[in-house]
């Protein structure tokens, strides 16, 4: 039987193929079964699973659900407010136009109008 094996992978490539994938599989499995596992591997990777549930925990509570939109709502809301109070305090200097002190003490009263004139 292992005779007739050999003639048939020597004659189809196919299954020589096939046939070399499968003993490389064999070797590497063969390998892994020579390595040392970690025996508290086990421990800390349940140890990190605990951890994580319950930090899951935390972060899920129905007030920390509505807390983290309330605060941030609240920081926006006051960062706006911020803005707006530094907005107002910076006033630009807004330059007066005096008069001329001989304009500010006419009497505009006084003068009289182009009618007036024209009707003499």
């Amino acid at each position: 039987m292992r005779t007739q094996v050999e003639a048939h992978l020597q004659s189809c490539e196919e299954c020589a193929t096939d046939y070399k994938m499968q003993s490389l599989a064999e070797k590497v499995i063969t390998q892994e079964k020579a390595i040392n596992p970690d025996f508290y591997l086990t421990t800390r990777i349940m140890a990190r699973l605990e951890n994580s549930e319950e930090t899951s925990d935390i972060i899920t509570s129905p007030f920390t659900r509505v807390l983290k939109p309330v605060l941030i709502i609240t920081t926006m809301a006051a960062a706006i407010f911020v803005g707006v109070l530094i907005g107002n305090i910076y006033k630009p200097s807004v330059r007066v136009l005096s008069k001329p002190v001989e304009l500010a003490l006419m009497d505009d009263v006084a003068i009289e109008s182009v009618n007036i004139l024209s009707n003499e």
